[in-house]
């Protein structure tokens, strides 16, 4: 009967943007359901009753439902954010992109054409790559943190870039990630057995976390455009 509560609330809230707001309504919502429905079967009616019951003390939510859309003049900064944080996303996602590039491509070019040292291509790159994560993860941070207060209750309910539970498909994405840092460890691996080379074959981490993160970057931004 657990199930049934739950699936008539989630019916209540298919139309509804999915906001923080919206999702503290229906929390409460579920709990005020589930609360009359056990009162009603401790009085000793059945479960069918309790549930019919428990529907009717709910009473008509349509207006609190009509509540969770943002007023007129608040949608417009709500948009601007919104904008915002997807221009800043797509900076954020080339710059971890342009930083791995860096990385490979400095040494690759002084190898091929003869510009200067090799190694020390390598470290220009490497550092070079540093600063754009440490800029792109800026980004990010700032954007979360520059929420407008009376925005934020409006905005989509994800308080994490890798809250797999809050992606369309959520098994799709672990089993993703399970495969994905599987191979980022055979990798690591053979490479460093290979060459031998433990004191830098480390920077396969770094590489694998910046391009995860632009991943989780790019699917959240893409779910954030749907809904």
């Amino acid at each position: 009967m657990n199930n049934k509560i739950k699936n008539y609330v989630n019916v209540l809230f298919n139309d509804v943007p999915k906001t923080r707001k919206a999702a503290e309504l229906k929390e409460e919502i579920l709990s005020n359901l589930m609360e009359h429905f056990d009162a009603h079967v401790a009085e000793g009616k059945s479960e069918n009753q309790a549930y019919t019951e428990a529907l009717a003390d709910l009473g008509d939510i349509d207006e609190l439902l009509s509540s969770l859309a943002p007023e007129r003049e608040l949608k417009p900064r709500i948009d601007a954010y919104k904008e915002r944080k997807a221009r800043n996303t797509s900076i954020a996602v080339m710059m971890y992109i342009f930083g791995v590039i860096i990385l490979t491509g400095f040494p690759a070019i002084s190898a091929i054409f003869g510009l200067g040292n090799e190694d020390k291509a390598g470290i220009i790159g490497f550092i070079l790559m540093l600063l754009c994560v440490a800029a792109a993860t800026g980004l990010i941070v700032y954007t979360k943190m520059s929420v407008p207060t009376d925005v934020e209750p409006y905005l989509a309910s994800k308080d994490n870039d890798n809250d797999f539970k809050n992606k369309k498909n959520p098994g799709f994405w672990q089993s993703l990630s399970k495969l994905y840092w599987l191979s980022v460890t055979i990798i690591f691996l053979l490479v460093s057995f290979s060459t031998g080379k433990w004191y830098i074959t480390w920077i396969i981490w770094l590489i694998a976390s910046a391009v995860w993160q632009a991943i989780n970057l790019f699917s959240n931004n893409q779910n954030d455009d749907s809904e």
